[in-house]
């Protein structure tokens, strides 16, 4: 068989597998800031859709760039998940003293642990064991040290609020990140009164990204003159944290 069919066959291979693998993580962003007297933390959620429950080891792995793998810590080690239900991963990353204002990387490794069940054999309906063979996922992560001013250096800008038959209130515009990190944030909209009118959830904006183009929904609102403000906050984060307030 030529090479080349080799390779395609091992990629289906790979790819289907994945596919039919349960580890289902809700989020792989930690972008944290570390060498605060807290350090950086983070919870991630593991949702197990199968009707048998699963069990994982979980390992620190060092980075590719800035490794801090050393620094981090997750709780608990091995995590164990029932049918149908979510298991909370906490990681905890704090930076050395005099570790250099940059952004660090390390990773998590998921290694299955098979957990023997029962189930009937088809002739002589014996009891026998089974287990399942598994993939590892590896997930790298990042976090920062130092102050990274993000009032400063997010920037959104060309800002159109429009108004639309079915989405309601649409605003448009230019997003960018002149800082060193990457950070994952949600909008909060405003009316008179600071009353909320909703929040809308925006991916990881990754470091020096420039002129993301955005568009957020706001149905509850009905008039573009209602919306008198947008809330820019870090998520999820110990603590809510706002990180930029623009006045319309």
């Amino acid at each position: 068989m030529r090479k080349s069919k080799k390779l395609i066959l091992i990629g289906m291979f790979l790819f289907s597998s994945i596919l039919s693998y349960s580890f289902q993580l809700n989020n792989t962003i930690f972008n944290q800031r570390m060498d605060t007297p807290e350090g950086g933390y983070r919870e991630f959620y593991l949702e197990n859709t199968e009707l048998t429950k699963v069990r994982y080891r979980v390992s620190v792995l060092k980075g590719d760039v800035a490794d801090i793998s050393s620094n981090v810590e997750v709780y608990p080690k091995v995590l164990t998940v029932e049918p149908k239900s979510v298991g909370v991963l906490k990681v905890f990353a704090k930076a050395s003293e005099g570790m250099e204002k940059r952004q660090y990387d390390f990773k998590l490794q998921f290694t299955p642990i098979n957990i023997p069940t029962l189930s009937k054999a088809k002739e002589g309906n014996k009891i026998t064991g089974s287990t399942q063979i598994s993939i590892s996922p590896v997930i790298g992560m990042k976090g920062y040290v130092g102050e990274a001013n993000f009032e400063k250096n997010i920037r959104f800008e060309d800002i159109k609020v429009t108004k639309h038959e079915k989405e309601g209130i649409v605003v448009t515009g230019l997003l960018s990140n002149d800082s060193y990190i990457g950070i994952d944030f949600g909008i909060e909209a405003y009316g008179e009164g600071d009353y909320l009118y909703g929040v809308a959830h925006l991916s990881e904006l990754v470091r020096d990204e420039k002129n993301r183009k955005i568009k957020l929904y706001f149905p509850k609102i009905k008039r573009e003159n209602l919306l008198k403000k947008l809330v820019f906050y870090r998520t999820p984060s110990r603590v809510y944290e706002v990180i930029k307030t623009i006045e319309l």
